[in-house]
């Protein structure tokens, strides 16, 4: 009877924590009003440059293993290196931590211009987006989802930049550029999915 009333009990607060946080996709123009602020989770001053540098273009052709002449879209790759080694948070939203989807939705907002719903399950689900599952489709831009829980969800999405790479909010390596051939990624891969035209 008491480990039933104890449970009762725990069930409001952990269905509160396991709901996905705000729906807003962090802006150039959110980050900079929350610079300074003494608040808890308050993002830093934060700028994207405009102009991929010479050596920036070998760093990101040397990483994805082709050559420089393939890195043209320099609003992506230079957002891709402004948050580079960000640590991931679940739920976080901000250059302090920051989770897959919340990092997909900053940086759809600012390269693409287009909004993306919260999660990578709602992602995944947006009609808006045309799933697949072909590898040999894949193209930089596409997003890629997976299924790294036990549930029959997709709970992790990245998106796929060249030479099977692809960039995302990893629970383990946080902010960073991956391989689709990593047996863990490999075995988990579920679907990408493109903007319908």
């Amino acid at each position: 009877m008491f480990k039933k009333i104890v449970f009762l009990s725990l069930m409001p607060i952990c269905f509160v924590s396991c709901l996905p946080k705000k729906d807003f996709a962090i802006t150039d123009d959110f980050v900079a009003s929350q610079a300074g602020s003494t608040k808890k989770g308050a993002g830093n001053k934060h700028t994207y440059n405009t102009v991929l540098s010479d050596e920036d273009k070998k760093y990101f052709a040397k990483k994805l293993e082709v050559s420089e002449t393939e890195i043209l879209n320099e609003k992506l790759y230079n957002f891709i290196k402004s948050w580079e080694g960000t640590k991931y948070v679940y739920g976080g939203e901000t250059r302090n931590g920051i989770d897959c989807s919340a990092l997909m939705q900053e940086l759809y907002t600012y390269v693409y211009k287009k909004d993306l719903p919260r999660t990578a399950s709602e992602m995944s689900m947006d009609n808006r987006i045309e799933l697949f599952k072909s590898n040999e489709k894949l193209r930089e831009g596409d997003l890629v989802f997976f299924r790294i829980t036990e549930e029959k969800i997709i709970s992790h999405v990245g998106i796929y930049l060249k030479n099977n790479k692809f960039f995302a909010a990893n629970q383990v390596g946080g902010v960073e550029i991956s391989s689709l051939k990593k047996a863990f990624w490999k075995k988990n891969f579920v679907a990408a999915g493109r903007f319908k035209q």
